[in-house]
């Protein structure tokens, strides 16, 4: 969400605030999300936190949008070749590995497990975060099949089997805790090919 109008943001102001809402929702969950917290972790007022967002849930919606964005920017553009279309899902499947793989995720899903979360704050989760990534890849699909780049006659059902090949088993992995198989970069890297092989297969 964008600053309301008025004065000039300051753009590190801006910046910790994302930072401590960040921390909460990734250490202890949604519901642990609070203007108050959120003022103090990042050391300002709620006045100037107000003044940026109107209240909790347009800040969880910033929060969500920003990891969702860093995990599909890769689509930011039509593929204008087979390559092209490579690269972009390649690097996809490698973002989303690496976020369901990394230590903020698994934290989320523990507190998820363990802690009553409010369900109007999961739905804004899922909606800006699972379901704005699914979205975005429904349509890349969909302008890709139009371009002749893929066979994909309904790209929603591809998309989502897409996100379910490379995430696997690691959500599992992390609501029970179970060390992930895929550390390393390397090791993310070669899932995303595999996958990549296995969908091309299917829709090439």
């Amino acid at each position: 969400m964008s600053a309301k109008a008025g004065r000039p943001t300051d753009q590190q102001k801006d910046r910790d605030i994302l930072h401590a809402a960040r921390e909460l929702v990734f250490t202890e969950g949604p519901q642990a999300l609070t203007m108050d917290k959120v003022a103090s972790l990042a050391g300002i007022s709620k006045v100037t936190l107000y003044a940026r967002y109107a209240n909790r849930y347009e800040l969880l919606q910033a929060v969500v949008c920003s990891e969702a964005f860093t995990i599909h920017q890769t689509l930011g553009r039509l593929p204008a070749s087979r390559e092209e279309l490579l690269a972009d899902l390649g690097a996809l499947l490698e973002a989303i590995t690496a976020f369901i793989g990394s230590d903020h995720h698994q934290r989320l899903m523990q507190a998820l497990g363990s802690i009553p979360q409010n369900t109007q704050d999961l739905t804004e989760v899922y909606r800006n975060g699972p379901a704005n990534t699914h979205r975005v890849l429904a349509d890349y699909l969909q302008a890709a099949a139009q371009g002749g780049l893929i066979r994909c006659p309904e790209p929603a059902a591809s998309a989502e089997m897409l996100m379910g090949m490379v995430m696997g088993l690691d959500l599992l992995r992390g609501l029970y805790r179970v060390p992930h198989e895929r550390r390393s970069e390397d090791e993310r890297r070669q899932h995303a090919r595999r996958v990549m092989a296995a969908f091309m297969a299917i829709h090439g």
